[in-house]
């Protein structure tokens, strides 16, 4: 009889790892801790194209702020958080040291305001293709995500 529910168990943990690894990859979701990173994207790029943009979101669940330290990925020489403004009509944009994640809050990394830049692209970002993203949070420690390059909508 244990067996019978072991092996139920086992096969209910087995569908829904599948239904995981079958989900579009701007749902899932990347845990470090109490940290949760969601819809995870790029946009693709142009073959000549020495940048790129991520964006996601960033859930922290805990009691206290946590913050995102540093990114790394194969596809790109470096990676860096930057800041968009827009100051007299002209966007700017800046390389920022650290992104606040306050306990409680899902901060957006988004179009015309935080994003990741991709720099010095070692290939072309394709639409339908995916590559990995290592996060290092201060606290939640070292969460490797795989970024889903999406056509613009």
């Amino acid at each position: 009889m244990l067996s019978k529910w072991l092996l139920m168990l086992c096969g209910l943990a087995a569908a829904n790892a599948q239904a995981q690894a079958n989900a579009p990859a701007q749902e899932r979701l990347f845990q470090a801790g109490l940290i949760q990173v969601g819809d995870v994207h790029a946009a693709p790029t142009p073959p000549v194209a020495g940048v790129a943009a991520v964006y996601l979101s960033i859930t922290n669940h805990g009691a206290k702020a946590d913050s995102l330290m540093s990114l790394a990925s194969p596809i790109a020489e470096k990676v860096e958080i930057h800041s968009s403004t827009t100051t007299q009509g002209v966007m700017q944009m800046r390389r920022v040291e650290a992104l606040e994640c306050p306990p409680g809050v899902t901060v957006k990394v988004q179009p015309g305001g935080m994003h990741i830049m991709l720099i010095n692209l070692k290939h072309p970002l394709v639409a339908g293709s995916t590559f990995p993203l290592s996060l290092k949070f201060r606290d939640a420690g070292m969460l490797v995500v795989q970024v889903s390059v999406k056509p613009l909508e």
